[in-house]
């Protein structure tokens, strides 16, 4: 007994910080906010929102490898709390709690929740969740919902509950009618204010982890009588709150993710083919896809409202510098606009049907009603004559590249292979078709003849081709990098090696002008561009052992 009382323990492991990065063309998180995301209870999965041409979706990703993959079913997805057993995962979508099932990928809805502020999972099966931004945190047990809090005199609402992975034991935040936010504890033994935060709070390890003034804190958590003791600990600086009220961190008794509230602003910015800025055009704001007009006079933008959170179109003149007209006014989102040659129409893609569909509308008439050309679940990209050219899937999870006649409602397959075909554009003389194939086992630019043969553009990876406007050139993004290839010969068809023309941190996306030597993109503000997560690994270490 003496010489096992003797015996030093090792020391803890040593406290490691990496970066989580959002996968190829996407943006972790959404807005403002680059961190929703939740670690399973075995601590070998996160589950993670991002954001692709302005469309969150929950990503998952698996702690043992490098392997990540999007989550089908999951478009407008924030908030996901991970099931005890960790076979399904809950998240917020439209205005429905939902219920994502591993084993099936079946999607069911839950309940519903008009302004969400949270949901967790207790180990006895049933769920909490927040439905509004006011009131009291709900229980869902068992396809009956009742309250699972009572507010307190001075109480405006209770939001973000979290289970503490013991019993029915949770916490939650207590916003007062004067701004001040608590997190309280409850237990069996009734509930408990516990410490104040800018945020939320969440019980972990025996610790209170909870957000004030940017610096993450962890607090000891006495077992026997469910409150605080010594003094709190920053295990993590500069963390970020969202306009929610929702810290921008997710632990678990390992790790701890957590990430800064950064402005993601954008603006469209002009650059000749020397990739030297010129100009800007219009306001900025959280843009997203940018589509010139043939005669460029115009810039069809993909833009998320600021009030409602959904995706937008609307029309920029060149000349002014305003946010321009909106196009669509859809609480769903509508996205990916394409011009008709003549300049008068724009299709894209909506959902406010409650599945994908194809739209067009006057670019004029503001008063005139969305028209539905064809319900297909398909991305337009070109309109060359009566014909949008689109990719959609096909009889595998692949997509190929098809034309849809507006007029008689056909669909022709342009580009089909066992791979991935998206975003065909039609060069401006309409003999080169250009598109981007996982064919090599990564995104890459290839151009197909009319006559039917195939050139390779790209080999270190590329999306987003566009032409130049006299059909020579392929421009396209490669990482943050605008790229330049230069057809070398028609016969047989062969392209030059690709040069950047600039490199642009943080570019969102890009269009190459039809009447001048030009390229307009959509850049960061200032300082706005996307910052990563920090992962710190072995958090406890950072916490010195105390009687």
């Amino acid at each position: 007994v003496v010489r096992h009382l003797g015996v030093v323990p090792p020391p803890p492991p040593p406290t490691l910080t990496l970066t989580l990065g959002a996968p190829q063309g996407s943006e972790l998180g959404a807005g403002d906010e680059p961190l929703d995301a939740a670690i399973s209870s075995d601590q070998r999965n996160i589950v993670f929102v991002v954001t692709r041409a302005g469309t969150t979706m929950l990503w998952r990703r698996t702690l043992e490898s490098d392997r990540t993959a999007a989550l089908a079913g999951t478009l407008g997805a924030q908030l996901p709390a991970w099931s005890p057993a960790g076979d399904a995962v809950l998240f917020f979508s439209g205005t429905q709690l939902r219920r994502l099932t591993f084993a099936d990928g079946s999607i069911s809805d839950l309940a519903d929740a008009p302004s969400q502020s949270g949901a967790t999972w207790l180990p006895d099966g049933s769920i909490l969740f927040a439905p509004q931004s006011t009131g009291a945190i709900r229980r869902l047990r068992d396809g009956t919902t009742g309250d699972a809090t009572t507010l307190k005199p001075g109480d405006r609402s209770h939001v973000f509950p979290i289970s503490t992975g013991t019993g029915t034991d949770f916490v939650y935040t207590a916003v007062n009618e004067n701004g001040r936010r608590t997190v309280r504890l409850v237990s069996e033994g009734g509930e408990r204010d516990l410490a104040g935060t800018s945020g939320h709070g969440q019980i972990v390890a025996g610790y209170l982890l909870a957000v004030r003034d940017e610096l993450l804190l962890a607090y000891r958590l006495d077992d026997s009588t469910g409150s605080l003791r010594g003094q709190p600990v920053a295990i993590a600086t500069g963390v970020g709150t969202s306009r929610a009220g929702r810290s921008l961190f997710a632990a678990s008794a390992r790790m701890v993710l957590s990430s800064v509230a950064t402005p993601r602003a954008r603006e469209l910015a002009w650059f000749d083919l020397s990739g030297t800025r010129t100009g800007t055009m219009g306001q900025a704001g959280d843009l997203w896809q940018v589509r010139l007009s043939p005669d460029d006079q115009y810039a069809a933008v993909t833009l998320t409202a600021p009030l409602i959170r959904t995706l937008d179109i609307a029309v920029v003149p060149a000349a002014s510098t305003g946010i321009g007209q909106p196009l669509t006014l859809a609480l769903a989102a509508d996205s990916d606009p394409v011009w008709a040659p003549d300049g008068r129409r724009i299709t894209f893609r909506s959902l406010q049907k409650g599945r994908p569909a194809l739209f067009s509308k006057p670019v004029n008439d503001g008063d005139a009603q969305d028209e539905m050309f064809v319900e297909t679940d398909a991305t337009p990209s070109d309109w060359r004559d009566t014909r949008v050219v689109a990719h959609a899937g096909g009889a595998s999870s692949s997509y190929d590249i098809v034309s849809i006649d507006q007029a008689r409602r056909t669909q022709e397959t342009l580009v089909k292979s066992g791979f991935s075909n998206t975003d065909g554009r039609w060069s401006p003389d309409g003999q080169w078709l250009a598109y981007v194939s996982d064919e090599p086992g990564q995104p890459d630019i290839y151009a197909n003849r009319r006559a039917g043969s195939r050139a390779r553009v790209s080999f270190g990876g590329g999306t987003r081709p566009r032409w130049s406007r006299d059909s020579r050139t392929l421009f396209f993004l490669r990482g943050s990098s605008i790229m330049r290839a230069t057809i070398a010969s028609d016969s047989p068809p062969s392209f030059s090696p690709a040069v950047p023309v600039v490199d642009l941190p943080g570019i969102r996306d890009f269009d190459v002008a039809h009447r001048r030597d030009g390229l307009i993109a959509l850049v960061p503000v200032g300082t706005s561009a996307t910052l990563p997560v920090s992962v710190t690994v072995d958090w406890q270490s950072m916490i010195r052992t105390t009687p």
